[in-house]
This record gives C-alpha cells, sequence and structure tokens, in this order.
C-alpha cells in the first residue's frame, strides 16, 4: 500500500494547545480521526483569529478546502494536551497549503502531520479569487 507523505515547513507561524477530551475518543480508545479533523478546524479558525482575519473574512474574500490529508504517527488518548503548530506552503495565484503538526508530551510525540489546500473564495460571486496581499505577508514571515 503506497502511503503518502506530508513534510512540515521550516518555520511556524502559529501554535495553539487542544485538550483530548472523552468525547473525542473512538471504540478503539484513542483519539478519533474525525476528531481530529474537528481539532485542526479550531487551530485553523484560532490561526486566522490570530492575525486578526476568519475564514469568510480575509480581505473582504472566505476560504474553502480542496483537500485535506492526514498522516498519523501516534496515538492519542483521553486527557492529553495537544499542541497543533501551524505553517503555510505551496503558495499558487488562488491558494496556498495549511500545514499542521500535532504533537504531545511537550512536542516530544508527534501524533500527526496533516495538510489542508486553502483557496481563496469570493462567496458573493461565486468563483475563486486571487490570495489577497495581506495573507500573502503571512506567507513571506
Amino acid at each position: 500500500m503506497a502511503r503518502i507523505s506530508i513534510s512540515y515547513p521550516k518555520h511556524s507561524l502559529f501554535a495553539c494547545s487542544l485538550p483530548v477530551r472523552i468525547t473525542d475518543i473512538n471504540y478503539g480508545q484513542h483519539l478519533a480521526h474525525d476528531k481530529l479533523i474537528s481539532m485542526l478546524h479550531e487551530a485553523r479558525a484560532q490561526f486566522f483569529l490570530h492575525f486578526g482575519m476568519d475564514e469568510l473574512n480575509i480581505a473582504g474574500l472566505g476560504i474553502i478546502l480542496s483537500d485535506l490529508a492526514i498522516c498519523y504517527q501516534a496515538e492519542s488518548f483521553y486527557s492529553d494536551i495537544l499542541s497543533i503548530e501551524i505553517a503555510l506552503d505551496d503558495p499558487s495565484r488562488c491558494g496556498c497549503d495549511m500545514v499542521y503538526r500535532v504533537s504531545k508530551d511537550d512536542g516530544k510525540t508527534i501524533v500527526a502531520i496533516a495538510k489542508t489546500g486553502l483557496v481563496f473564495f469570493d462567496y458573493s460571486a461565486k468563483k475563486v479569487a486571487a490570495m489577497p496581499s495581506d495573507f500573502k505577508r503571512l506567507l513571506n514571515q
């Protein structure tokens, strides 16, 4: 079986911590994949707030997600505190990849590396739009 590979960029732009709640645990007694995706969404929302933006208003544009990939490296369990770091990579005219490094044990154990493809979208015109210059500045940090 071929495995996907995601490389985390050299520099993180943002990090937050989220607890693994009892409701995040699946029948295997570890963090459920759908709950990790929700945690990535929370981290992404916090990322945008940190930079004075939100997913529906980045210089007047919103975002849509074009893809999602996750490479799991370790289990996570109830009461773990996960650190989710975020970096940006692979910019194009209309978007980029948001890459996440999820770890526990104060960064000693990598739980997962993930990425979502972000595409800027003009919701009023219902079409893809060019990346706003305010966001481009983040790519140059």
